[in-house]
């Protein structure tokens, strides 16, 4: 499966730590507008900010780990790929909380927290398996930074009452 002389290492630079960053920006940076524009307003308004804070987010990690790679850590065409990577990563974890939110269900809110959460955990599992990370770690890590995120968007949007 690996082909053309293909290492567990090479693999890890050019696909599984791009899309791991991906992933964890688009899961840890979404939830914070979604949640406040789901509390301050309502689920369509909030699924459509969400959606444009995973486009926002899936752009800058896309654009930050084709930065990062200089052609020393891979090929010099793999830019483009680690991109590819990380801003789809970050864009499919971000869009999937804010189209939970977007289907304007009586629990949508509920839902995308779910989602969240079980982003989060995939996330921190995959951190452990594909990058090696210790198991407690990557899940404090990834917990807390949703955690915090959602929490802090949700109070936000609370304020719009005031």
């Amino acid at each position: 499966m690996r082909g053309r002389g293909q290492t567990r290492t090479t693999l890890r630079y050019r696909v599984s730590e791009p899309a791991l960053a991906g992933l964890t920006a688009g899961a840890v940076v979404v939830p914070a507008p979604l949640f406040a524009a789901a509390v301050a307003v309502d689920g369509w308004t909030a699924g459509l900010v969400g959606l444009a804070a995973a486009v926002g987010v899936a752009l800058h990690a896309g654009l930050a780990a084709a930065r990062d790679d200089d052609g020393a850590l891979s090929a010099a065409d793999e830019p483009l790929r680690r991109a590819a990577f990380a801003g789809g990563g970050a864009f499919l974890a971000g869009a999937l909380p804010a189209l939970v939110v977007l289907s304007n269900l009586g629990v949508g809110y509920l839902l995308a927290v779910g989602v969240v959460a079980v982003e989060l955990a995939i996330i921190a599992s995959l951190r452990v398996r594909l990058v090696g990370r210790d198991v407690l770690e990557a899940a404090v890590r990834v917990a807390l930074g949703g955690a915090l995120a959602a929490a802090i968007g949700a109070g936000v949007g609370s304020l719009a009452g005031l």
